[in-house]
């Protein structure tokens, strides 16, 4: 095999057996955010605290607990098993995916605003500010990317074969 030949094998290895590969990712809050959360569900016990301060005191509780596992609940899952792609509530193929750009905090906060197309699936979250833009070779499918925030975007390049 010629030099050339070798590195387009070498180069196109890892791509294949990239897409085989696990990962996983919870968006979560930073500490900050989920401090931020905690105060504005406790909040709403100042709302009865001039009638009843020890009800006012129970009712911050369960909404700063209403509030916390509403969070819970919405933080998206970023997976790629078994083939599959998966951004929160979107799913496709790993073998759909053309091509992964990793998205610097300028780069993601640019196709977040001015760059955006309208017709783009959004997973994103304002605590992550690193994102991850998928396009896909689909061409049912009128959706022209993903934009997706990760923390990782590297590791999201690597299994995803790009």
């Amino acid at each position: 095999m010629r030099p050339d030949q070798q590195e387009a094998a070498a180069s196109a290895t890892p791509a294949t057996t990239a897409k085989k590969k696990n990962l996983t990712e919870k968006l979560s809050p930073t500490p900050g955010v989920w401090l931020g959360f905690a105060a504005f569900g406790a909040a709403f016990g100042l709302i009865p605290g001039p009638i009843n301060v020890p009800f006012a005191i129970g009712t911050a509780v369960v909404m700063a607990g209403v509030v916390l596992g509403l969070v819970v609940l919405w933080t998206p899952r970023l997976e790629l098993a078994k083939g599959v792609f998966s951004a929160g509530r979107a799913k496709v193929p790993a073998s759909l995916v053309a091509e992964v750009e990793a998205l610097d905090p300028a780069r993601m906060k640019a196709l977040l605003g001015t760059e955006l197309d309208a017709r783009a699936y959004r997973c994103t979250r304002g605590w992550v500010r690193t994102g991850i833009r998928v396009t896909l070779d689909d061409p049912q499918d009128p959706t022209p990317y993903w934009l997706v925030s990760t923390r990782r975007p590297q590791d999201w390049v690597r299994a995803l074969g790009s």
